[in-house]
Parts: C-alpha cells; structure tokens; sequence
C-alpha cells in the first residue's frame, strides 16, 4: 500500500462544520434500571402514580384532628386519648375521632379521621394519654398523595442523561426498565509497541491507555464503548479488525497508524474501504486525524498519544455522540458561583441541594419527602453549622452531580406545551418548576425565577397586570405570550354541554395558585351569578372542587382513568389524550421577566423565538398567538 505524506491541513472551522454534519442514528433498548445509568432516555417519561400515592405523615407524631389542639398551650396543655400506633408500611386501617390520637412513625400512612400530626416534640404521653402543648393547623407534617409527582405528569424528559439522580426518581414511580439511546462505539488500540495493563511491561513496550481513557470518555458522553483491544502494525490484522468493528457498531474509533511513519497505515486503510473526508486537522496536536465514512459507519482516526487522542476526541469526535444523541455537553465536577438568593440553615452541617443557572446558585430544596428535589438540583453545597445565613452574592463551590449540565433560564410558574416548544426551539436547557402562577410571581418577586410563566385572571377579566400592580413589582416586566382555550375534558361516554352539567359529576380540579384554578372560579361565580346563587354555594355543589392537580397531562390522565367524571384544562391537552373538550374561555399565558436580564442573549433568543411565525405555526390546537405576542408591558 503507498504510503502518502500530508499536503493541506483543513482548517478548525471547516472540521468544525464537519463534524457537526455528522449524525448517527442510535438504536432504541431497553435496559433494567440497575443497569441504566449513564444511558440517555430515549422519550418523555410520564409517572403511572402518584407520588407518594397515599396521605404520609412527615414527621414522627401524633395524628390528630387539628381542632382539637387549638387551645393547646405549654401552660395549658390539651389531652387526647391514645388509641394506637402506625409504623411505616403498616397497612392495617386505623380511624381517629374526637379527642384521640394515633401515634405515627415518618412515612406512615395517615389515618382517616386524622387531618394533622403532632410532632413528638411537642407531646408527653402517659399511658394511654397524650398531652400536647402545641397546636397544629390542618394538614401541617402531612405530604398529601400526588403532592411529590402526580400521575400523568413529565418527570424527565426525552435526552435526559441518567445519573442516581434519575434513577431514584424512576425508582420512586415504579418503574424497573428504561427505554435508551444505545449508541456503540468502537475502539481500536493499533501499534506493535503496545500491551495490555497488567501485562509484564518489557523493553520498547507501552502500556495501552487509549483503549480505556477513551472508553470513558464515551461513556461521559452517553455512549457505549466496545474495547476491541490491540492490534499489531500489520496491514491484513488492522483491516480484519475494522471489518469488524465496522459491522458490529455505530462509529469506530482507531488509535495510532494515522500519521505517515512507515509503520502507520490506518489512514490508507480507511481511504481504501470507504471515503476519506479529512486527514489531518490544522490544530495542535490535530495534524495526524483521519475522518472517514466506511459505509455509513464514521470513522476517525486518533493520534497514538493518549493526551493528545483525548483532546482531539473532546474536540471533534464528543460532538457526533453528543449530536447524534441529542445531548449536550457536561459541565465540570466542581464550580465556583455566586449566590442569586439567601439560604437560611438549620444551624448544623448540611449538604443542600442547588440548582445552578448562569453561574449563580439557587437552593433546590423541597421537603425531606420530595424525591424531585434531585430531578430539579444540579449539585451541592457545603454549609457549615456556624453559618446560620448565606447572603445573596455570596461567592459558593458546587459540587455538581455526575454528568450534568446546568439550564440556561430558570421558569416558575403555570405549565403548558407552549413552554416545552419554546424549549425545543430556542435550542436552550430550561429548568421548569410547575407550580402554578401564584409560585411564579412569588419566584420572580424573590430573584428566584429568570421567568414566571403566568395566566392569573382578575375578577375584571385582566391578566396578570393587576396582580403586579399589587405586588409593587417594578424591577420586571409582563411579555405578554399567547392565548389558550380552556374547557371542560371528559370521555366521549360522557354527555356534557356546559358547565351547569359538571354540577352533579366528579370533578378534578387544578392545583390552589393556578391560573387555570383561578379561571374556573371565575367561570363558576359567573354560572352562580346567573342562577340568582353566591359562588360559595355552587362551589359546595361541585364534587371535586378541592382536589389540586399539578399538570394539564394528570388532568386528562384522571379523566381517561375513569376516576373523575371531569375535568377542567387546555384543549391541547384533551386532543392529545384523546378526549372530549367544550370551550369555555380563552386565558392569556404570559411571561414576567426581570428588567435586569432583558438584554442577556438567552432572554434575546427567548423572545425572538416567541415572537417569530415558526413559533406561531408549531403551536398544538388550541394555542395561538396574537397582535400582543411578544409585547412588552413595564407600567401596571
């Protein structure tokens, strides 16, 4: 075989482009759960239950009316009859009525009649009475069923990389197998000089580090590696090794034989196999990079030295994998960031959970309950126990979980596809908390939030101005989004014409500081207003009225379940799941954006996304813009 000598380099840019030109197309499997970790999910996973799927008790207590506490006092104590004990995974039933208590362990299951719990603390038990010098309000030390994870809704997304993070909240829904984007990728360990670690090392021998470092470096990326081990310089062994390869992964990777030593003759055999695109990269140390195609399997060829194989992998073979599996990058183990708002502590040595956007740190701390606080922290803090506060500014080190990659806007507020598209478009990482448009407002209100996602109507019909003009907001601005149909989703075997017909069926209604709740109620006062009824009394008519559902998806999810007659959401929603929808109004989904971030390229890129006909046009039924989209409102 001739051996050729390098003419033209190609330049960065045009290798860059390359590469980025190159798409793989991974194979979907599904593996069990211990074995996922790593892997990139390979589609939206949408929790079958609710989490936690019964009322638990947080703390270890009492469970209690909460009415029968309220005199209780320390100079005064109340007391109640103890009538049992509840540990953690007892399924017995067990009722609490007027005057008794049942003590509770954490996790328990809350007991009917129960609406509180006491904690120990705060209780003397003798015998089989209780005194409890405390009282409590209704439903405090409770996690309410579905308060974690409601079923039907999102808990990760599609091209999400699964790390123990993602684990314990797959784990925490029940479920023990993954779909997955498997992607192998060969590699080749070429040179006679080479041996295997472990191997006696002998005169003019190397040990093989390639095969290894770059095998993890796959595996950083999402990929899955196949080690081919050694092959010696011989023309015959290298290409029986690539024929392979070839056949049994998505790209192959060679080590060594790709510069124009005598010994070095990958290159030739690549050019003669396939297609040569480019060889040799005007970078340091780049010059002896071969990238071809065999087929439709990319095949590149490294230097032999592992420092430099691994820079040229992390610069022009990580973003194939990462491209071709839909991922981005990973940031580092450890950052320094400064603090976007203050952490209180507990007075003693915590690890807290944060999420990191644009550098600067917020806390990502739900309840010791809550399995999402991992889904939503992208590290960790270390507080010490004499720090009782951690002022705004503060410079903090996060140590980062595994392979993630901080988002670039921080959403709170109401949920909508509309978002998920805005996602998808801006090509940004969004971390979006779904909490409702009361939430946002007090996120935005507390720098918490880069964005509020807002729909709360007034009783004028308004939106979300009113709101603003009370919180005396006046370092943000409203953008004003898009309109939504809002109506009632129920099955096809239901008959309903309107909201009068919801009176004597079984309601799901959306969770307290929605917009959507919000609407309802004004929908409900504007029915009771026409019957010649107050709203309090339609609203007591109405079964379900009190129940709190998180997302549009867990919505439709109950009413298709057939556990609700139903329900009350976007006409999005609906056609997805199949179901039947009457409108009943049409909400503004705005945007509430701090002044101070108007200008930052991520917040360009949003409302340039926003504003565009694309956005328009992609939009699911039901949703559309309008004349105001992407306005700009600064005075309320």
């Amino acid at each position: 075989m001739e051996r050729k000598e390098f003419r033209e380099l190609t330049s960065v840019e045009d290798a860059r482009e390359l590469v980025d030109s190159i798409r793989v197309q991974p194979e979907i499997t599904v593996l069990p759960i211990e074995e996922a970790a790593g892997h990139i999910i390979a589609e939206d996973m949408l929790s079958g239950l609710d989490v936690p799927a019964f009322n638990r008790s947080v703390k270890d207590g009492y469970a209690v009316r909460a009415k029968d506490t309220y005199q209780a006092s320390e100079p005064e104590p109340i007391e109640l009859k103890v009538t049992g004990a509840i540990p953690a995974g007892c399924e017995d039933s067990f009722f609490v009525g007027d005057g008794e208590a049942i003590e509770i362990s954490t996790g328990a299951p809350i007991p009917d009649g129960a609406d509180a719990v006491v904690m120990v603390e705060s209780t003397k038990q003798t015998s089989d009475s209780l005194l409890i010098y405390q009282p409590v309000h209704i439903n405090e030390n409770i996690m309410r069923a579905g308060t974690d994870i409601m079923k039907g809704e999102r808990i990760l997304r599609k091209n999400t990389r699964i790390g123990s993070r993602e684990i314990g909240v797959l784990a925490s829904i029940g479920m023990d197998k993954v779909p997955v984007k498997e992607l192998v990728v060969g590699i080749i360990s070429t040179g006679s000089e080479l041996i295997r670690p472990g191997e006696k090392l002998g005169i003019s021998k190397i040990y093989d580090a390639n095969s290894y470092a770059i095998g993890a470096a796959i595996e950083e990326c999402g990929g899955t590696p196949r080690i081919y081990g050694i092959v010696r310089d011989d023309e015959k062994l290298m290409e029986e090794a690539l024929d392979i390869a070839i056949a049994e992964c998505d790209i192959v990777l060679t080590s060594g034989s790709t510069s124009a030593g005598a010994g070095d003759i990958m290159y030739m055999i690549i050019e003669e196999k396939g297609e040569t695109l480019t060889h040799g990269i005007a970078i340091k140390p780049g010059k002896p990079v071969v990238i071809g195609m065999v087929g439709n399997v990319p095949t590149i060829g490294l230097p032999g030295n592992p420092t430099s194989a691994l820079s040229i992998f992390n610069e022009f073979v990580a973003p194939i994998i990462y491209n071709s599996l839909g991922v981005k990058p990973s940031f580092r183990t450890k950052v320094t960031a400064v603090m976007g708002t203050g952490i209180r502590s507990g007075g003693r040595e915590e690890l807290f959970p944060v999420g990191v956007v644009r550098g600067k740190v917020y806390p990502a701390d739900k309840t010791s309950g809550a399995i999402t606080t991992l889904s939503d922290a992208d590290g960790i803090i270390e507080i010490r126990a004499h720090t009782e506060y951690i002022e705004p500014g503060a410079v903090v080190e996060v140590t980062m979980f595994g392979n993630v990659r901080s988002p670039d806007l921080m959403l709170v507020g109401g949920q909508c596809p509309g978002v998920d598209l805005l996602e998808e478009m801006t090509g940004l990482t969004f971390r979006t908390l779904n909490m409702g448009s009361s939430a946002g407002f007090t996120a935005i209100s507390s720098g918490t939030a880069d964005i509020a996602c807002v729909n709360m109507v007034d009783s004028d019909g308004n939106y979300n101005s009113s709101v603003l003009k009370r919180m005396n907001l006046d370092n943000v601005v409203l953008v004003k989004g898009y309109r939504r149909e809002q109506g009632l989703i129920f099955s096809p075997d239901n008959h309903i014409y309107g909201l009068e017909d919801v009176i004597n069926l079984q309601l799901i209604n959306r969770n307290r500081g929605s917009g959507t709740r919000a609407l309802l109620d004004r929908e409900i006062g504007l029915l009771a207003e026409g019957k010649g009824l107050s709203k309090t009394e339609m609203i007591k008519s109405l079964k379900g009225y009190n129940s709190g559902s998180k997302t549009h998806r867990s919505v439709c999810d109950a009413v298709k379940s057939g556990k609700v007659d139903v329900g009350f959401g976007i006409r999005a929603a609906a056609e997805e799941a199949g179901l039947e929808f009457i409108p009943l109004a049409e909400d503004e989904f705005d945007f509430v954006i701090r002044k101070d971030l108007l200008q930052i390229d991520e917040i360009q890129n949003f409302l340039a996304v926003l504003r565009s006909e694309e956005f328009s046009k992609r939009l699911p039924a039901g949703i559309s813009t309008y004349e105001m989209t992407g306005s700009i409102i600064s005075s309320f």
